[in-house]
């Protein structure tokens, strides 16, 4: 096998294990300080009254590639939103729920991978290339609400494709109908990961695209999401961001940024 038994799972979990952890100590300190007036430890949904909500809408997202010669991309966002207590869908992310302890959520997500992956036509230095395909990931979620902000983790996996951690914060702030939720995430990606969309094999290799094997990484990424309520049951949301590239993708001779750009417009009716 190509990994030994000890890369299996390294920094991704780690990443996560760093928020359990965390998580942990914080909510162990409220239990002790409010021990006579709430129950600790964790809870499942299945006592939680049933509110179901769902709605509608669609988005554009625009963005820049990181591939050399690529350019941008613009691609339609379908938005479909439906939560209740045991299930939460918002565009190409469902999470089960599983239950609370506190303030952290515990939940399984699948994530389909949209944008991600190219076509041998998309660009000169990818002619010759085998096809990468966006793909579908699923894993263990975590949320920790706090009165600084929302922290969040989780560690997913595809198959082939590789494994991918990402921890994140977020803090939001209200202005009548408009809310401002600045945040920030750093994202591991193993080798296999890198290797698949970064990676160029020997037989793929020729002069000026030697070839590459993927190395694990981190991309950092910083942005803003707006959201304005444009009715009880309408709502607009804008998201802009950048990410900053790790080493193991920048490395690759498909690469030619080593920051990525990416802006979105949605709307949504709430039922």
């Amino acid at each position: 096998m190509k990994y030994a038994l000890r890369h299996v799972c390294p920094k991704g979990i780690l990443l996560v294990y760093v928020f359990c952890y965390s998580g942990s100590l914080f909510a162990s300190t409220e239990s002790v300080a409010n021990l006579d007036t709430k129950d600790s430890g964790f809870t499942w949904l299945s006592d939680v009254p049933n509110v179901t909500t769902w709605g509608l809408g669609g988005g554009v997202s625009y963005g820049k590639s990181p591939y050399k010669g690529y350019g941008s991309d613009v691609n339609p966002i379908p938005l479909v939103y439906f939560d209740d207590k045991w299930v939460n869908l918002y565009g190409n992310d469902l999470d089960l729920k599983l239950g609370h302890w506190d303030n952290v959520s515990v939940a399984l997500r699948a994530n389909y991978a949209l944008g991600e992956g190219y076509d041998a036509s998309d660009a000169d230095i990818l002619d010759g290339m085998q096809k990468r395909r966006g793909g579908l990931w699923a894993g263990p979620s975590i949320a920790w609400q706090t009165d600084f902000g929302t922290l969040s983790a989780n560690y997913l996996l595809a198959g082939n494709k590789g494994q991918r951690a990402l921890l994140g914060f977020t803090k939001q702030f209200v202005d009548g109908d408009v809310t401002f939720s600045p945040y920030a995430r750093v994202a591991w990606l193993n080798s296999q990961y890198v290797d698949y969309y970064y990676g160029v094999r020997d037989s793929e290799a020729r002069p000026g695209r030697q070839a590459y094997e993927g190395e694990s990484t981190y991309n950092v990424t910083a942005g803003l999401r707006i959201g304005y309520t444009l009715t009880p049951h309408q709502r607009l949301h804008l998201d802009a961001n950048v990410t900053h590239l790790g080493s193991g993708i920048t490395d690759s001779p498909l690469v030619g940024r080593s920051s990525v750009p990416k802006i979105s417009l949605g709307y949504l009716y709430q039922f």
